[in-house]
């Protein structure tokens, strides 16, 4: 009789216990959502996630908000998606940069250890931009003058650590060319900066600054990925030129991720939601006009890159020497 009663008592407490552990499941998502965008309205990071956003919102049955938290080059809003509940309603757009800023500089995040990943978006490469008014229509011509004036030509990145700030660092370690660095919170900003004349070039990602190539209010001087970027197809690659000992390659990528302790049915839910919409033809052809190539790899495979490409990075910083004040 003890037994029975003991069982009867613990088939009660299941069913008591139960409905609230599927309930906070089956509910999500119960309010909207927001995405966390480390950079400026207007770069390219946020067209990325004002793309994405109204087509995850309709996978999931609620608004999915854009919220901007720029600042030392994507640190502060990385910072700010790490300490937010891990609920699964806040999400994190984060890029290459947002990967190997805590191997320069101290940070209370480190994407791996601290998110999940949702998945990737896409890859690109790099442009070299300069302002049209500089004499210099090669890459050879500019990169000459620029060794033959050190710190006399300026370069702008969207912030010390960036993956663009980074690059041309790399740039001097292996040509010698020296420039000032000029960080910016946006590449819209960078981009004006350079139309204007207030800097003289930058390496930065491809969707903000296509538009004033294609009106010749900047000119492109290389591309940085291995084979020229087909929405740029009339512009050569960094290796094309042959002017760097053991050559320039530079991608990045975007991705979606949430904090790491979040439930893995909502982790689970929220891939669901990404898979559909990278399947979307639209989704598809809009990555593609910003210079963005489509991804279907999964979450795993994601996470697996970016350790691989980490430990790459690591060991780049580390043997050029390239510190935060280059």
């Amino acid at each position: 009789m003890l037994l029975n009663k003991t069982v009867n008592q613990i088939f009660i407490l299941a069913l008591l216990v139960a409905p609230t552990v599927v309930s906070a499941s089956d509910i999500y998502p119960s309010k909207p959502l927001r995405v966390i965008v480390t950079f400026a309205a207007g770069g390219g990071t946020d067209l990325i996630a004002r793309l994405l956003s109204p087509k995850m919102s309709a996978q999931l049955g609620q608004p999915v908000v854009v919220e901007n938290r720029p600042g030392a080059a994507g640190q502060l809003g990385a910072e700010f998606a790490v300490s937010a509940p891990a609920d699964g309603y806040t999400v994190l757009l984060a890029s290459s940069s947002t990967a190997t800023l805590p191997y320069l500089r101290k940070t209370k995040y480190d994407l791996l250890e601290d998110f999940v990943p949702v998945g990737q978006v896409g890859v690109g490469g790099f442009v070299l931009v300069t302002n049209p008014k500089l004499p210099f229509k090669t890459l050879g011509e500019f990169m000459s003058a620029a060794k033959a004036n050190p710190g006399k030509y300026t370069y702008g990145s969207i912030g010390q650590g960036s993956l663009g700030h980074i690059g041309l660092a790399l740039l001097k370690a292996k040509s010698g060319v020296d420039m000032v660095h000029v960080p910016y919170k946006s590449s819209t900003e960078v981009a004006y900066a350079i139309i204007s004349g207030q800097i003289d070039s930058a390496i930065d990602t491809l969707p903000v600054h296509k538009p004033f190539i294609d009106a010749q209010s900047a000119n492109a001087l290389a591309t940085t990925g291995p084979i020229r970027d087909v929405s740029l197809p009339q512009v050569p690659t960094f290796n094309e030129s042959k002017l760097i000992p053991g050559g320039f390659e530079l991608t990045f990528w975007y991705g979606f991720f949430v904090p790491r302790a979040t439930p893995t049915p909502v982790v689970e839910r929220v891939q669901a939601a990404f898979a559909a919409v990278m399947k979307d033809p639209e989704v598809i052809q809009r990555l593609k006009d910003f210079g963005v190539a489509p991804s279907q790899i999964t979450a795993a495979e994601f996470h697996s890159n970016i350790a691989s490409e980490v430990g790459g990075w690591r060991k780049v910083i580390k043997d050029n020497k390239i510190m935060m004040n280059d």
